[in-house]
């Protein structure tokens, strides 16, 4: 974790003033934040990471998939403990967005940038309290790690602190990039084991290996019809002819990329250069917030190193011990 994260973590969140109205635009329009908040509902389903970055402890947030008791993940956990506590834990939410149960919760704020929101959905929430939306020109989950953190920080008057939390994030890519220039020159493809599904540039998982240096090679930049990922014909196997592959396994093994028929055929397989994501990785990738990214480049990079190194001999840990090494 970055020094400038530890010390946002060793804040302590009794409620925060706001000094005076704030106006923020989204996608639907502007919401206005007046009051102390001291009870702030995160809908996102990256949103407990951001807030806790932030230094800010919400009252609920809503589970995603996975993590441990407390439905977060190892890199954001721990922050629970040292952010904001309370003698209450905070709420957890799961499954679709219940409005019955947000209002119970009579919050100060609802934030729901990265929720899946619909129109009627905000528009019953902005009844209950000042709801943070996607924002203008964000689709579902379009919303970056970079724009929530900014908002967020609007929202509170923290500002300042969002500004140090963005700029230590970005100042760990560019650190790897200045590293790695040689990243520049290579393609990588980030994808699912089971279609094999490939996902595109606008997928948030792409984007963390893109902002490292890599490109998506042209030929699965070419079957992007929009959205986040597509499915890719057994047959046709031009997209996955990169520098590095990534497999993310999300739990379920990578079982169908060691039987793929055409594997013996890819280059990628036979010269070393895949890498599969465990579970952790995969989830930090997925839930690319700035707590998650943190946790993802310390393990993601040394695997990229092994595979873009232009060795076939290098062995990639990770994909030898999920039986993909040639």
């Amino acid at each position: 974790m970055t020094a400038v994260l530890r010390l946002v973590c060793l804040l302590l969140w009794p409620g925060i003033a706001v000094a005076q109205p704030v106006e923020i635009g989204h996608v639907w329009g502007t919401t206005r934040i007046e009051a102390r908040l001291e009870r702030i509902v995160t809908l996102s389903y990256n949103g407990a990471d951001n807030w806790l970055a932030l230094g800010v402890r919400p009252m609920a947030y809503r589970v995603w998939y996975g993590g441990d008791d407390s439905g977060l993940w190892p890199w954001a956990a721990p922050m629970l403990d040292t952010v904001g506590k309370t003698e209450s834990a905070p709420v957890q939410l799961r499954g679709e967005i219940d409005l019955e149960a947000v209002a119970r919760l009579e919050p100060d704020l609802i934030e729901a940038m990265y929720s899946g929101l619909t129109r009627s959905q905000y528009n019953a929430l902005s009844r209950i309290a000042p709801v943070l939306a996607p924002p203008p020109g964000a689709g579902d989950f379009g919303a970056s790690w970079r724009s929530m953190i900014a908002t967020f920080g609007r929202a509170v008057g923290r500002e300042a602190k969002a500004a140090e939390v963005i700029a230590g994030v970005e100042a760990q890519f560019e650190g790897i990039r200045r590293a790695h220039p040689d990243w520049k020159e290579k393609t990588a493809v980030v994808a699912m084991p089971d279609g094999p599904l490939v996902l595109t540039r606008s997928d948030v998982r792409t984007d963390v290996v893109t902002a490292l240096g890599f490109d998506m090679p042209e030929a699965a930049q070419r079957l992007d019809r929009g959205g986040f990922f597509y499915r890719l014909d057994r047959e046709l196997t031009a997209p996955l002819e990169a520098d590095v592959v990534i497999w993310l396994d999300l739990g379920g093994g990578v079982d169908a990329v060691r039987h793929h028929p055409l594997r013996a055929t890819m280059r990628a397989p036979r010269e070393g250069r895949e890498i599969v994501a465990d579970p952790d990785l995969s989830a930090a990738l997925s839930y690319a917030s700035a707590l998650s990214l943190d946790y993802a480049l310390e393990r993601l990079v040394p695997l990229l190193e092994q595979a873009a190194d232009g060795d076939p001999e290098t062995r990639v840990g990770p994909s030898e011990e999920a039986g993909l090494w040639r």
